[in-house]
C-alpha cells in the first residue's frame, strides 16, 4: 500500500472530507488517517469495502472447507448437518441476494 500517496491527517480529514471522499472514490484507493503523525484509522469506498469483505467471506470458508477430511465433504445431501460445502453455497446465495437488494 502507498501510505505515503493516500494519508491524511485527522485535522485535514475534518476539514476537507469531500475533497478527500472525491479523490478516494476517483483512484479507488484507500486513504489512512493519521493522528499525531500515526495511522489511526482507514477509510475506503463501500465497493472495494463489500469486495474485501465476500472474499474474506469465501477465504474463511474455503480454509474451513478444505480442512474438512475428504469422506465429510460427499455427505449425503440429506443430511441436517451443515457442510462446509452447504456452508459456502448458503454464504454465495446470501451475498447474491444482498448484491440484487443493495
Amino acid at each position: 500500500m502507498k501510505s505515503q500517496d493516500t494519508s491524511k491527517s485527522l485535522g485535514y480529514l475534518m476539514t476537507h472530507a469531500d475533497q478527500i471522499i472525491a479523490e478516494m472514490y476517483s483512484t479507488r484507493q484507500p486513504v489512512v488517517i493519521t493522528r499525531n503523525g500515526e495511522p489511526c484509522a482507514v477509510i475506503q469506498d463501500f465497493e472495494s469495502y463489500e469486495r474485501q469483505h465476500d472474499a474474506l467471506i469465501m477465504l474463511q470458508l474455503f480454509a474451513r472447507w478444505k480442512n474438512v477430511p475428504a469422506s465429510r465433504k460427499n455427505e449425503n445431501e440429506n443430511e441436517k448437518e451443515m457442510t462446509p460445502k452447504r456452508e459456502m453455497a448458503k454464504a454465495e446465495s446470501k451475498l447474491r441476494k444482498f448484491r440484487k437488494a443493495g
